[in-house]
């Protein structure tokens, strides 16, 4: 994973708190960074999904506070998985067409494919949020290894596997484009909670 970091000390006034009342000042300081770490996931989390065409579930899954800040270290840090994402993910679906002659009587159960019908490259593929859907006349569909499932691939060379496997932007790829225009939010919302607790504590 990797890692995008929120430092409370950026922030003003948060020196003065120190001074006047330190044990209550470090108390808001790490309840405000830890509650601005959990609404930048969201925030994140949102701004990804009005960029790509991925759920909730799966972009939540991968973009996680991974550290909160403690009295010692007021520090968060918000990791997003860099993991390619199968075009399955943005909607690849195997795209059929009505087979002729005996051999495509039986379709093909393992990859969904109803008798009477044939493989024919690859529809309903979505990247963009705001998109329409896309078909890959060219790609086939392959069972990986390890993982068993199946995904739209395009030939690279003659041989049996030489193909290549159809991926779309990672979580971090695209929580990479939309942090800058998280990070101001979060930190305003740090700002006002430290200002809170800090009135609440001291």
């Amino acid at each position: 994973m990797a890692a995008t970091s929120l430092d409370l000390r950026d922030l003003e006034g948060v020196a003065d708190a120190y001074r006047l009342a330190p044990k209550a000042a470090a108390k808001a300081a790490q309840l405000a960074l830890n509650s601005a770490a959990r609404r930048a996931r969201t925030l994140g989390s949102a701004a990804i999904r009005q960029q790509v065409a991925l759920s909730a579930g799966y972009v939540n899954d991968n973009l996680k506070v991974r550290t909160f800040a403690t009295s010692t270290d007021l520090t968060t840090r918000i990791a997003a998985n860099p993991r390619a994402v199968l075009l399955t993910r943005y909607g690849a679906k195997i795209r059929t067409v009505k087979a002729k002659g005996r051999r495509g009587l039986t379709g093909d159960p393992a990859r969904g494919i109803q008798a009477g019908r044939k493989a024919a490259g690859t529809k309903g593929v979505k990247i963009k949020t705001g998109g329409g859907t896309k078909r890959l006349a060219g790609a086939f569909w392959v069972r990986l290894a390890g993982s068993g499932q199946w995904a739209p691939v395009v030939r690279t060379g003659d041989g049996r596997n030489d193909y290549r496997v159809l991926y779309g932007p990672s979580v971090l790829q695209v929580w990479s484009d939309v942090r800058s225009t998280v990070a101001p939010q979060a930190m305003q919302h740090a700002a006002d909670e430290f200002i809170r607790q800090f009135d609440r504590l001291s």
